[in-house]
């Protein structure tokens, strides 16, 4: 449909505030195909291809190494996870504050933390090169996360913050791509939708999904219902796209 190397479309590189991705159904697709919005990223078709931005790759884990880490993590003890508080952060000073927003819990990786931050590592690597075309700088260090039933995480951006007076969004952590690697699909709910494209995804064992980290890809994890769900996720800066903190995010990791 489009042209995947297009950076200018993909990642978003504001100088300041922007207004909130919006876009008119019958308008030009933002992803430059030429169809209308309603037609191509924004279309309600129950059965579609992914929006532009959105990487989808099902079985890219081999189904008995997932379902090693998750009897690994149904072992392991858990925090609750927490989000980050608009107010008191600034872009080198990142504060999270437990917040009912988000209702999951980060699963103590113990010593197969060194393993599993090499395979966000080598899986965002090639996705970034493969997908878009780029390099990047840095990584944040992954995060199993477990939705038990209830467990959710409204929806949000993972790199800007909208400021409901002047409804436009501002970059607050220096996050260009995000990813979600999932490990199990033996549950019922936990849906990852994306509320401006129309488009929700159901989680498959061993899957990927990559997108950008900006409020075009403001997306929700639905209410497990049944069952327990469990994701790795991350996020990473691009190199070459500008950066708004004076050093990385704590903790980063360095993709040489």
């Amino acid at each position: 449909m489009n042209n995947p190397r297009d950076l200018s479309r993909l990642l978003l590189e504001p100088s300041g505030p922007v207004a909130d991705f919006n876009p008119n159904p019958n308008d030009s697709c933002f992803c430059g195909s030429g169809k209308t919005f309603n037609n191509c990223c924004g279309s309600t078709e129950a059965v579609r291809p992914p929006p532009f931005g959105l990487f989808m790759f099902e079985n890219y884990l081999d189904s008995g190494y997932v379902k090693d880490l998750v009897a690994y993590a149904d072992q392991r003890e858990g925090e609750p996870l927490m989000v980050i508080d608009n107010e008191a952060s600034t872009p080198d000073n990142i504060v999270r504050v437990a917040d009912q927003r988000r209702i999951t819990e980060r699963v103590d990786l113990g010593e197969r933390r060194p393993e599993i931050r090499e395979l966000v590592k080598n899986i965002f690597v090639d996705l970034a090169d493969k997908c878009i075309g780029c390099t990047l700088d840095w990584f944040e260090a992954p995060d199993l996360m477990r939705y038990h039933e209830g467990g959710y995480y409204v929806r949000h951006a993972d790199s800007e913050n909208m400021d409901v007076k002047t409804k436009t969004w501002s970059k607050v952590i220096d996050r260009d791509l995000s990813l979600l690697i999932y490990l199990n699909d033996d549950f019922e709910g936990g849906e990852l939708s994306f509320y401006k494209f129309n488009y929700q995804v159901w989680p498959r064992a061993g899957g990927v999904a990559m997108f950008p980290s900006d409020h075009r890809y403001l997306h929700q994890a639905e209410k497990v219902t049944k069952g327990r769900r469990y994701a790795i996720v991350s996020w990473a800066s691009v190199r070459g796209i500008r950066k708004i903190a004076a050093k990385p995010p704590e903790p980063a990791i360095m993709v040489k």
